[in-house]
């Protein structure tokens, strides 16, 4: 007789190898996958980042900011410095505006300009010196001259600093009820 030596035991191991050559294979192409997606998505960031670095990393340090002169054109004494910056900044390059709010109406008022009349700490802060950079942790000031802010008939009052065109700073400035010249508004 005859002995039937067949048996399923080689077609199951062949499926088997089969099957987890295809798992290895579709997990490799999956790896592939995700790593490619995710070089993708950290060299577009890198980009972003390289395009969008601003050049001014600082803010606007005040020393000093005070009432300078009272009158017709009230004037603001402001002494600052840009302490955190990589390179110089354009005396065109940073603005002030000061928003003032009238006692009595629903309005505000705006005075605004450049730092061109800042001077070094020996100028007077009204003369354009050939000053045309600010260096970094050097201290500069200037003199605002207010043509529509009374700072005798204002509720409140604040002052935004912007630098490079888009570092954007504010401060209160507390004027009080009965502001004075030499009076502190930080």
């Amino acid at each position: 007789m005859r002995r039937d030596t067949r048996t399923d035991d080689a077609s199951q191991g062949i499926s088997a190898m089969v099957l987890f050559i295809a798992i290895i294979l579709m997990s490799s192409v999956i790896a592939g996958v995700v790593i490619g997606f995710g070089e993708k998505i950290f060299s577009e960031t890198k980009n972003d980042a390289q395009e969008n670095v601003p050049s001014v990393k600082g803010i606007v340090n005040l020393v000093v900011l005070e009432i300078f002169t009272l009158g017709a054109n009230d004037e603001i004494h402001i002494v600052f410095e840009l302490p955190y910056i990589e390179h110089s900044v354009g005396d065109d390059a940073v603005s002030w505006v000061i928003m003032c709010h009238p006692t009595g109406t629903n309005n505000m008022r705006f005075d605004e300009g450049d730092f061109t009349l800042a001077t070094d700490l020996d100028g007077d802060g009204l003369t354009a010196l050939p000053l045309v950079e600010f260096e970094p942790a050097v201290t500069y000031r200037m003199i605002m001259q207010l043509n529509d802010c009374d700072l005798d008939d204002v509720d409140s009052a604040s002052l935004v600093l912007v630098v490079d065109k888009g570092r954007t700073q504010e401060w209160q400035m507390n004027i009080g009820t009965a502001p004075y010249q030499g009076q502190d508004l930080n």
